[in-house]
């Protein structure tokens, strides 16, 4: 990538005027700790924190995701009034907090799995077979 300067930086509730317009920045860590919306009316410039069929930005731990941040990006956008959600990657849609709530409990789950290893906060199958070798369950007994 070429370098590139920076004129200004932006942080959360900045708002910015496009001409007549106006930007709010929106701070959305989760998919990347520095993952930013932009606020345009009604609309959010969503980026990767959430698309219409209930999928999320990759979530990768080396690349800076934390699906504790990400979980409270999305209950944000959730709770906001916000009417479209313009992601990144696909077509737009309506806010829908119902959707939004399936796709929270989705990544609470991952939050104890190991899939999601250094994303997980706990393994609760660790502390499961922890206990049964304590208490003497080996395969065959």
């Amino acid at each position: 990538m070429p370098k590139v300067s920076v004129e200004h930086r932006v942080k959360d509730g900045d708002r910015i005027q496009v001409g007549g317009l106006e930007i709010v920045v929106w701070s959305t860590p989760g998919h990347a700790d520095s993952q930013l919306a932009f606020q345009f009316g009604n609309l959010l410039f969503s980026g990767d924190n959430i698309y219409r069929d209930e999928g999320v930005g990759a979530i990768d731990a080396h690349h800076g995701s934390d699906i504790p941040s990400f979980i409270k990006s999305l209950e944000r956008i959730r709770d906001s009034s916000i009417e479209w959600l313009l992601p990144s990657h696909g077509p737009y849609f309506r806010r829908d907090p119902a959707m939004i709530d399936r796709v929270l409990k989705r990544l609470d789950g991952y939050l104890h799995l190991s899939d999601f290893g250094t994303c997980a906060i706990d393994w609760p199958l660790m502390k499961q077979w922890e206990q049964e070798i304590a208490e003497g369950r080996y395969p065959g007994n």
